[in-house]
């Protein structure tokens, strides 16, 4: 599977970009709204913390923004699946796929950790882009990704969906956008990527916002997005 820069940039939800070969979906990748370990700037990795009530609110107010998709995909963990949930019940779509394969990636002993006690504990690791031994390295994370886009692109294909709507973490997007060569940027709650997924290959393309993310998010730490990045 190849990961590829999309060859033409438009709008969020403006037409797909050029390929080679027959398109299969295009999704929209949203990170989830902001939860509790978002707020005390905890690296998270797959730990299953719920949203805060400003995560909520954000959510309650991008479902309508995001009623034009018939067919949504969650994480299963819990940060994600309640995001899609809140989504779903105020944008009018009826089912949920859950996806275990779009989860963040393992920290290990990161999780729960804040940037200031990871420099602690680990000195120097963040600054020289060093991860634990039980971190779930990019050669883990990005076949994962990978086959669950593929999968998820066929059942859209099936049910006659072009457009899939997925809510997911910080990490799998960025694991998707730096591999494209796409540089990284902020990414704030509920904001991503469209992806479009082909027979043969993932084009990530244009960079979305859902609502006013300044507000509803905080400065979060997500597993995977640089050296404790917020």
């Amino acid at each position: 599977m190849s990961v590829e820069v999309a060859a033409a940039r438009g709008t969020a939800g403006a037409g797909g970009s050029p390929v080679s070969s027959p398109v299969v979906a295009r999704l929209l990748l949203l990170r989830h709204a902001e939860s509790e370990w978002n707020a005390e700037g905890r690296w998270q990795g797959q730990a299953d913390t719920p949203l805060t009530e400003r995560g909520r609110r954000h959510a309650a107010e991008a479902g309508p923004l995001l009623a034009r998709f018939e067919m949504l995909v969650s994480s299963d963990l819990r940060r994600a699946r309640q995001s899609a949930e809140i989504i779903a019940a105020s944008a009018g779509i009826k089912t949920i796929t859950e996806e275990p394969r779009l989860r963040e990636r393992y920290a290990g002993p990161w999780q729960g950790l804040t940037v200031d006690e990871i420099e602690r504990d680990w000195p120097g690791y963040l600054a020289g882009g060093r991860r634990p031994d039980e971190y779930e390295t990019d050669e883990l994370l990005a076949p994962r990704v990978d086959a669950a886009l593929i999968d998820l692109a066929a059942l859209a294909n099936c049910r006659g969906t072009p457009e899939l709507l997925v809510i997911t973490h910080g990490g799998v997007i960025s694991n998707l956008t730096i591999r494209s060569g796409l540089p990284m940027a902020p990414m704030p709650n509920l904001s991503g990527r469209w992806v479009t997924v082909t027979d043969d290959a993932v084009t990530v393309g244009e960079a979305v916002t859902v609502g006013d993310a300044e507000k509803h998010s905080s400065q979060a730490v997500e597993a995977g997005r640089g050296a404790g990045a917020p």
